[in-house]
């Protein structure tokens, strides 16, 4: 009865041994998502698979997405901004209905709240030909 045991172990031993020494050339073949090929000067490169590279396509996509909407809030809030400032600036406090610092501070807020809106209605209009102009390919 060892004997068997022990003859049903060492199978078992060989029979998993084989497997993985079967598994090892698969598990260092390159991965589904990258084909390896070789190159006409001997050297080997990697090409990356469509599922892949649709993924890093899209993530540029959502990069230049955000990199617009930062570039026109910039822009709006920079025009907008400075404008309404100089334009308070420009406007005489009344002495009797002035409501002191903290109407300054709700001013403040309020040119805020009204920087944003503009820049929203105006990006199309203002802010995208500057983006157009400084995605153009530049001549040499």
């Amino acid at each position: 009865m060892l004997n068997s045991i022990t003859s049903q172990t060492i199978t078992y031993a060989t029979q998993a041994a084989t497997d993985v020494m079967t598994k090892v050339p698969a598990m260092l073949q390159p991965q589904t998502d990258l084909d390896v090929y070789e190159r006409s000067d001997g050297t080997t490169a990697t090409r990356m698979d469509k599922a892949e590279q649709l993924k890093i396509e899209s993530v540029a996509d959502q990069e230049e997405k955000r990199f617009r909407e930062v570039f026109h809030q910039f822009i709006g809030q920079t025009l907008f901004g400075q404008m309404l400032k100089s334009m308070r600036a420009t406007q005489e406090k009344n002495p009797y209905f002035h409501g002191g610092n903290a109407e300054e501070i709700y001013q403040s807020m309020l040119d805020m709240a009204l920087t944003e809106q503009l820049t929203q209605s105006t990006s199309n209009t203002l802010s995208e030909p500057m983006y157009k102009l400084m995605k153009a390919p530049k001549l040499k």
